[in-house]
């Protein structure tokens, strides 16, 4: 008699009505009924699985069989009998889960028996056993066994399987890290505490989430420092590198390529030593004092003229932009921002648009990069100045101060900057407050008047507002690191920016990879 079981079609679902239908007709026909045991092997056996991982699928589906057949509650509602649900799927889930990652563990650990390398050293490694891991995950808490290696001239050992798989360090799957690095990128570690119990079904702490967070930011950071180090354009002494292109790069440049640039100052706290006196019996915080003040991230979009249209007569819209974020000096900032420009080839655009408000360290960006860069300063930014000017003189939005700033703003509108600053000169403003703005706004106009030709870049069809990285400020990072009385450590805030750029970008699951390949 051929064995019916080897001939169940793999499609799915099918493969359980044939069986009992099967059965069904062995006992009919007077034949023995098939053990469960004989079952499994036999279906493990076609499938190419290990019996291991049909034991743990036999106790999965009993789990999702108590809940189905469970009796129903009329006292449940929807909502309840929803969360049953979630909680019977990761239960059955779990164990399956366990053992498929078990089996792939045991393949790599027969595999390797004796091979496994130090990763540091490059020493062939003493195996320690197979040693018991825990790991927390989206299903539930996961026990596993792998073999530990050591070298002779390394404390810390290695497992060659957590290491080809890509298991992470720490207490957390990949999956469920993921998840909770990008919750708490979004909102404070508090919230994403909560979003975590509701959302994953899992409670964690906040430290913990702190700690998760950390050590992907400090991950992304090594990796996106060390590809900017490669990519440099320029040496310290200001000789241009030749330089290779990302992998990733877009296939073709485009015509007209922009880059707006901007800071943003989220409130950093550092600790004073002078100030701060040890507490005997406490811990924490008491008899610490800080110093308050605010950390320049810079911020810069990316986007290529072709990306830009109009939702109406007075409202653009850019469809595709890419974000580079970076708290500390605008060198490195520009080595980051070179690596992205590089990407998407705007090294070889015909025309390369910088859009400012006209920052002292952004003109140095400007003539940082190793190609021809055509500057603009925002318009509307030079606007604004205009009327903090006009409400110092004649006093806030009064009908004299409206009347001097709209003419001021038509002329810069058509290009006469040099009519409104010899009209700034002939001011004599009585109040000192007026006077220091009037100076400040001539010696601003003066040294940003080669980039405010505005009738000539409408004329090209180019923009003349920085308003996404104006809104990149809030979007990208203030929402994050500029929360009501937030108060960042330097290295705090300078990780969130990365992350919080990365998940702008769209590049969470890329970057998980990227940090599980290190």
């Amino acid at each position: 008699m051929s064995n019916p079981i080897r001939d169940l079609p793999t499609k799915e679902g099918e493969w359980f009505v044939v069986l009992i239908e099967t059965v069904k007709n062995r006992v009919a026909d007077g034949g023995s009924f098939p053990s469960v045991t004989e079952i499994l092997a036999d279906m493990a056996g076609r499938w190419g699985v290990s019996e291991e991982v049909m034991g743990a699928w036999r106790l999965g589906v009993g789990r999702l069989s108590d809940y189905a057949l469970s009796p129903t509650d009329v006292g449940v509602d929807s909502l309840d009998e929803e969360e049953e649900a979630l909680r019977a799927s990761r239960s059955a889930l779990l164990p399956v889960f366990q053992a498929r990652l078990q089996a792939r563990i045991d393949e790599v650990d027969r595999a390797t028996a004796g091979q496994s390398r130090c990763p540091t050293s490059g020493e062939t490694g003493e195996s320690r056993g197979r040693l018991p891991r825990r790991l927390a995950s989206v299903f539930g808490e996961v026990h596993l066994r792998r073999r530990w290696s050591r070298c002779k001239g390394h404390k810390k050992g290695w497992s060659e399987a957590e290491r080809q798989l890509q298991i992470p360090e720490g207490s957390f799957t990949a999956r469920l890290g993921e998840s909770m690095s990008l919750l708490s990128t979004v909102t404070t570690h508090g919230t994403a505490q909560k979003l975590c119990e509701v959302l994953l079904g899992v409670s964690v702490s906040s430290h913990a989430l702190q700690d998760v967070v950390e050590t992907r930011a400090q991950a992304v950071i090594q990796l996106q420092d060390k590809e900017a180090q490669m990519r440099r354009p320029v040496e310290k002494d200001g000789t241009v590198r030749p330089v290779s292109r990302p992998a990733d790069a877009v296939p073709k440049p485009p015509s007209v390529a922009y880059v707006e640039v901007d800071g943003v100052f989220p409130m950093t706290r550092e600790l004073d030593p002078q100030r701060s006196v040890p507490a005997p019996g406490h811990r924490g915080g008491k008899g610490r004092r800080y110093v308050m003040e605010g950390k320049e991230v810079k911020n810069a979009v990316l986007y290529q003229g072709d990306d830009c249209c109009t939702e109406g007569d007075q409202r653009g819209i850019v469809l595709e932009k890419n974000y580079v974020s970076h708290l500390g000096h605008w060198r490195h900032f520009a080595a980051l921002l070179w690596t992205e420009m590089l990407r998407q080839r705007f090294d070889q655009a015909d025309t390369l648009i910088l859009l400012s408000d006209g920052a002292h360290w952004i003109r140095e960006l400007a003539e940082y990069f190793p190609r021809e860069v055509r500057p603009i300063l925002d318009l509307f930014h030079a606007k604004h100045r205009v009327w903090e000017v006009a409400n110092a003189l004649y006093g806030e939005r009064t009908p004299k101060a409206r009347k001097w700033a709209h003419t001021q703003c038509a002329l810069l509108e058509n290009g006469k900057v040099r009519t409104v600053i010899a009209s700034l000169k002939r001011l004599r403003p009585s109040r000192i407050n007026a006077r220091e703005k009037v100076d400040q706004l001539v010696t601003y106009f003066t040294n940003n008047t080669d980039r405010m030709d505005y009738p000539t870049y409408r004329t090209n069809g180019w923009r003349i507002s920085s308003g996404g990285v104006e809104s990149a400020n809030y979007h990208v990072t203030g929402a994050r690191l500029k929360m009501q009385g937030m108060r960042w450590s330097p290295n705090g805030a300078a990780e969130m920016t990365r992350l919080r750029a990365d998940l702008a970008n769209d590049l969470w699951r890329q970057r998980t990879r990227e940090v599980l390949a290190m």
